[in-house]
């Protein structure tokens, strides 16, 4: 009986030392949870800021404290409208630095992923002479500071006669050295057996890359999208040399003219078309997380 009793006590002081231990482990999970939320909310505040006086008029953009902290939400939010919208519209044509924004965007993301594919699927799984000289020579233009790549661009770009075109921005952003190493080091952790099942089963290589590399490369092909999307969409220097005619002219430029007057700034389109620019790639981004990180993952363990 009395060891029997033992028994039960120590079993019941196990128990409440677990319970205990969730207990606390609960405490210090909350506790992350709303250190790490406040961290966000800090991060996340200029964004908050931005979106409220994009709909706000002049006089209410640099109120201390924010107009929104001033009286109650339903006070506040009345003095909402898209005024700034249609100024920025109006005066700057911002709706056509939008349209000129998605389409070299897009045309550059998609134009990248085709030739940054098709070279890493050649220096993956091809061996031909030099091959590793030429992935040795792409890497080293990852070491090359942006300045000195504008001259020899501009140059060939003049030469070609793609001065004051979109194409010829968008045939500028389809060579990356970062994406082919990217994509490259993904490929070389494919199953070399699948290349050789459709080789003996007749495919070409066009139809190996196309049909079996392409759909199982989806992660990395997402990760690079929204790293050249981000890099593209938010270029200011090489739009402004090359698309000289205001019609061509892509957001930041549009931003940066908005903020070259000197007098009487028009700081409602402003801040207006600087949320249009900020949230594009926030969306983007949020859609394709869970592609860009296991791309990331998948290339860093190669």
């Amino acid at each position: 009986m009395l060891t029997a009793k033992v028994a039960l006590e120590e079993q019941m002081d196990a128990q409440l030392l677990n319970k205990k231990s969730r207990l606390h482990q609960k405490m210090l999970q909350y506790t992350g949870m709303v250190i790490f939320g406040l961290i966000a909310f800090l991060y996340l505040t200029p964004l908050f800021w931005l979106f409220d006086v994009s709909f706000r008029p002049r006089i209410e953009i640099f109120q201390v404290p924010p107009r929104l902290l001033q009286a109650a939400p339903w006070v506040t939010l009345k003095s909402y409208s898209f005024d700034s919208f249609r100024l920025a519209c109006e005066k700057y044509q911002m709706h056509q630095g939008f349209l000129n924004s998605v389409f070299v965007t897009v045309s550059g993301v998609v134009l990248t992923l085709l030739v940054c594919s098709l070279a890493a699927y050649a220096f993956a799984f091809f061996k031909f002479k030099g091959r590793q000289v030429l992935f040795m020579c792409i890497l080293a233009t990852l070491m090359l500071p942006m300045d000195t790549l504008i001259a020899p661009m501009y140059s060939v770009l003049r030469s070609l006669h793609l001065l004051n075109k979109q194409l010829g921005i968008i045939l500028m952003y389809g060579a990356s050295g970062f994406g082919v190493f990217l994509i490259r080091q993904y490929y070389v952790r494919l199953p070399v057996s699948l290349i050789e099942a459709a080789v003996m089963d007749g495919a070409s290589k066009f139809r190996i890359w196309w049909q079996i590399i392409v759909p199982l490369s989806k992660p990395v092909l997402s990760a690079l999208a929204i790293y050249q999307f981000r890099f593209i969409w938010n270029d200011f220097l090489m739009p402004l040399l090359i698309l000289r005619k205001q019609t061509l002219h892509t957001l930041p430029i549009k931003l940066q003219v908005m903020d070259s007057i000197n007098i009487a700034k028009h700081y409602d389109a402003m801040m207006a078309t600087g949320f249009l620019a900020v949230i594009v790639p926030l969306v983007f981004f949020l859609i394709y997380q869970r592609q860009f990180l296991e791309g990331l993952s998948g290339s860093v363990k190669g």
